[in-house]
């Protein structure tokens, strides 16, 4: 049964939810224990098929009982409840309940595993495998006087150590795949986990005081604690993981719950000194960021989404404070001691973010060294010379280049003109309606450059030959400041990875839309790169499309652009209007 909804990652586990889990595996755990080793025992008594049945029933309400509460498949809570009613029945049959019991523990271990990682996946079979042997020969050493129990003593003696040894390992993968041994073991996961190891401590401790005297009393007096080690087992999947502790200069990404609302926080560089303090759009603009000084308005920038917030953090450990009205929520910071990125707080600093939020969403940890605009790559400069090319071929008489003070766009700057030199086209730094326009700046200077062309057409500089932008420009807060603009990339905004890329992020923050510095982190960290030939891809806003409705007498259809989760230009296309290029 998919009982994926108490799976860690999952958010508002409810406490029926929970109980149901509880209900079902561990009812199933006892059936399929006195069903496994019937054919271990001469016979069985009433009181034996009373607690079967008991348990039976317990569980077969409980897999019916998720139908509506977890809404699982209906014939695979029935065969269930139908597997585990049958049992108590055939218990005066040793090979029929012992297939049956067999069958049930096969059900117990996937049922137990869903929604884990394949290492949690294993501790889970093997505890649910000892277990059941455990339950099920102290069911028959409780309920079955000393003369109808099997014989071999001391057979059933290393059977406990087995057992016991079992689920000790079975407990080892758990913590190490956990990975939690720090000051978060004092979270509601590591209470837990903490239950879980005593509990094993008195199962091992049973085996070894009780190894000289009759192997049942191990089996009796470790059944409590091989229950509770079980019921731990089964509410692990049901208690959120603490979030990563932070660590100095690894861009810190947390949850602050402000009020009611969930906040997703990015913090940059996560050193000390200026940081960047990121928040999606879905946090509203009435936030207050406090670091220990004067509280700091989040507010939007032109060129990025969410909103933004300055603000300058100690060294070492502190809180990060946000407040909206009388609410507030915190997050940890560990900037360490050690100075950052100078400019990854500067005007670029949100192209680093973003880069830097593709990584962790990729799940790499590495402290932030550096920018992307503070230096240009070789990739782009390739690609600039080769844009400068296609505009020439294109037929524009001029080049209007404009930049910043960045390294990355001095450098760029010099890289169209040089390119332009050899193409003897003319290169101004003013706009020219004339001209063909080429951005190599930042995202904020590029967007308000862009609004100012889309805010005056028909005059200057409402550039003849096109608007055309620096690769690392594809962002849509930049590109949607722009009817129509066009960029020389290396990858196909539509493709498979692409997008993966855009969900990802999309996901890990909030909405956040996919930037070309953090596809080529992300996919880094994949041990991917980009390396497709150099096009022009056009990107154009496509809000509303008229489509001719066959049959109507000549009525259209307004089509309104899509906003799917990953898409490069919402409510837009981006598509290529070139071959592959290369540098004149």
């Amino acid at each position: 049964m998919d009982m994926s909804g108490m799976h860690p990652a999952a958010t508002g586990v409810d406490a029926a939810a929970l109980v149901l889990r509880i209900l079902l595996l561990s009812g199933t755990a006892v059936v399929a224990g006195l069903g496994l080793l019937r054919g271990s025992v001469r016979t069985t008594g009433r009181a034996t098929v009373v607690v079967a049945a008991a348990a039976a029933v317990i569980a077969a309400a409980a897999s019916l009982l998720s139908i509506p509460v977890q809404h699982v498949s209906v014939p695979v809570a029935v065969v269930h409840a139908v597997l585990v009613l049958a049992l108590p029945i055939l218990l005066r049959l040793p090979s029929p309940a012992s297939y049956l019991g067999f069958a049930l523990t096969v059900l117990l271990i996937v049922e137990s595993g869903l929604g884990h990682s394949p290492v949690e996946f294993f501790a889970a079979a093997v505890a649910s495998a000892a277990v059941v042997g455990w339950l099920g020969l102290a069911g028959y050493g409780l309920l079955l006087p000393a003369e109808q129990r099997p014989d071999g003593a001391p057979r059933l003696r290393y059977l406990a150590w087995a057992l016991a040894a079992a689920l000790v390992v079975a407990v080892a993968v758990q913590l190490f795949s956990t990975g939690i041994a720090d000051r978060r073991l004092l979270s509601p996961l590591g209470a837990a986990l903490l239950v879980l190891t005593l509990s094993i401590v008195a199962v091992v401790g049973a085996v070894l005081l009780l190894r000289q005297e009759n192997p049942w009393r191990i089996y009796r007096f470790g059944a409590g604690a091989v229950a509770v080690a079980f019921v731990a087992f089964t509410v692990l999947p049901a208690i959120p993981r603490p979030g990563e502790l932070p660590q100095p200069g690894v861009a810190r990404l947390a949850h602050a719950t402000v009020g009611e609302q969930d906040v997703p926080v990015l913090v940059t560089p996560h050193r000390p000194g200026p940081n960047l303090v990121h928040l999606p759009e879905s946090a509203g603009d009435e936030l207050t960021i406090d670091s220990g000084g004067r509280p700091v308005r989040a507010v939007s920038r032109p060129g990025t989404s969410g909103h933004w917030a300055q603000v300058d953090l100690p060294a070492g450990r502190s809180d990060l404070v946000l407040r909206s009205g009388a609410a507030e929520g915190s997050v940890e910071v560990d900037t360490g001691d050690a100075p950052g990125p100078a400019d990854a707080a500067g005007p670029d600093g949100p192209e680093c973010a973003s880069a830097a939020l593709a990584g962790i969403v990729a799940g790499q940890r590495d402290p932030l060294t550096g920018c992307p605009a503070d230096s240009l790559q070789p990739q782009d400069a390739e690609a600039l010379r080769a844009l400068v090319g296609y505009v020439h071929r294109n037929g524009a008489p001029g080049i209007t280049v404009i930049g910043d003070d960045s390294p990355r766009s001095r450098q760029a700057t010099g890289v169209v003109r040089t390119a332009a030199d050899a193409a003897r086209l003319p290169v101004s730094g003013a706009p020219r309606s004339e001209n063909a326009l080429i951005l190599v700046s930042g995202w904020t200077n590029a967007a308000e450059h862009l609004e100012s062309v889309r805010q005056r057409p028909g005059g200057p500089p409402n550039y003849t030959y096109g608007a055309h932008l620096a690769p690392w420009l594809l962002h849509s807060p930049v590109t949607t400041a722009a009817a129509s603009s066009a960029a020389p990339l290396r990858f196909d905004p539509r493709d498979y990875r692409s997008l993966e890329y855009g969900m990802a992020i999309n996901e890990g923050f909030g909405g956040e839309p996919p930037s070309v510095a953090g596809l080529e982190t992300w996919l880094a960290a994949r041990g991917q790169r980009i390396e497709d030939p150099i096009s022009v891809y056009a990107a154009a806003q496509v809000d509303v499309m008229q489509m001719d409705m066959p049959g109507m007498g000549g009525m259209k259809m307004p089509m309104h652009g899509s906003d799917p989760a990953g898409q490069w230009l919402p409510r837009g296309t981006v598509v290529p209007v070139s071959g592959p290029l290369t540098p004149d």
